[in-house]
């Protein structure tokens, strides 16, 4: 099914950078582009578009305020440089949120949701790669992160603790095996049962006793206890490396 879509973007480069990358994609017609909300607007009016490749801060108005002057409103998948308008995306039924600079991967996930109907899903199932973006939420917030900014997850039975470079911390309702089978394996060790680190941010180990050790990680000033078996898998990882 081809679908017929505008690229909107008040920089001339970066939809170049999407025109090129969707020439891999002869299912997506690009049937415009536009540099302001007025134009895009109009263009819309004007013939049937089926999906927006949308920048979010754009001179005079943003791209949440294109969705009020359309009506039906297309699919949508934001394009944008800045992480903190995730929960508006969200909030709106984005298929997805892609960070520039876009690459090929990031786009073909983002087109596999189109075909399959679905928007931004909070904890899909899907494999991560180092240069990916998650979008993690608890009762009070939804934030998308970087998943190199992820330091380490904790868990206990169903639930995870994921804690992030600048300190901050989500409980997810995701045990630690599916953590595992979805993180980049050369990022993250399975260090027990309850620990996965990303190895980039271990900052030091403190040998306590023959079976205890103290791990210290980047955004926390509490290190966190290993015992027996995760301080000899800790060992045997820093011996090959």
């Amino acid at each position: 099914m081809t679908r017929r879509a505008l690229i909107v973007d008040d920089e001339a480069p970066a939809r170049a950078h999407l025109r090129r990358l969707l020439v891999a994609h002869p299912e997506i017609e690009i049937a415009g582009e536009a540099g302001t909300i007025g134009e895009a607007a109009d263009l819309c009016r004007k013939r049937p578009i089926d999906l927006l490749f949308l920048d979010i801060q754009m001179p005079q108005a943003s791209g949440f305020d294109l969705l009020t002057k359309l009506d039906p409103v297309p699919r949508i998948i934001f394009v944008t440089a800045h992480e903190e308008f995730a929960l508006r995306a969200f909030e709106v039924s984005a298929v997805d949120y892609l960070m520039k600079p876009v690459f090929p991967d990031r786009l073909d996930r983002a087109l596999k949701r189109i075909a399959s109907g679905s928007g931004i899903d909070v904890c899909p199932d899907e494999k991560l790669h180092t240069d990916d973006t998650l979008f993690l939420q608890n009762d009070r917030t939804l934030r998308m992160v970087p998943i190199r900014q992820i330091v380490c997850i904790t868990a206990e039975r169903n639930y995870s603790t994921v804690f992030l470079t600048d300190g901050k911390e989500f409980l997810i309702y995701r045990n630690l095996n599916q953590w595992e089978q979805r993180l980049p394996k050369g990022m993250f060790i399975r260090l027990d049962r309850s620990i996965i680190l990303n190895q980039q941010h271990l900052l030091e180990i403190k040998i306590v006793d023959r079976d205890t050790g103290k791990m210290f990680i980047t955004g926390r000033q509490e290190p966190i206890l290993l015992g027996r078996t995760a301080l000899a898998r800790m060992r045997a990882h820093l011996a090959e490396t």
